[in-house]
Order: C-alpha cells, then structure tokens, then sequence
C-alpha cells in the first residue's frame, strides 16, 4: 500500500508551517523547570540557530515569512 501524494508547493509548506507552529506551542518550556534543564535548552535553541539545515532549499519553520 504504497502510494504516493503530490502536493503543490505552496500546500506542502502550509502544512509544515502548522506542523511546526503547534510543536513550538507544545513544546515551550513549563515556568517550574529548574534552572539547569532550562539553561540546556536554551543553549540547544542558539546552537540549532546556528546550524546548517539538512534541507538546503527549506525555509526554517521559525523564520517563514508571513
């Protein structure tokens, strides 16, 4: 059962877009976390910013012009 969906570009990066959009709203850190793990996290935040992506042509979620 193998069948394959083509969408139009502009659809595909829409539903990435949400994708990303309802992760990020997800994923935000609790007010409780202690200060450690949130420090962590942070840092994972300003390392992923400065990293290449692995999809050279794909628009980062967080930085898609709206």
């Amino acid at each position: 059962m193998n069948h394959r969906v083509d969408l139009h570009h502009a659809h595909s990066r829409a539903i990435v877009r949400e994708i990303g959009e309802r992760l990020g709203a997800s994923l935000k850190p609790e007010p409780g976390l202690p200060e450690g793990l949130r420090q962590q996290i942070d840092r994972l935040r300003e390392l992923e910013e400065q990293s290449p992506s692995i999809i050279p042509a794909a628009e980062r979620w967080d930085k898609v012009r709206r």
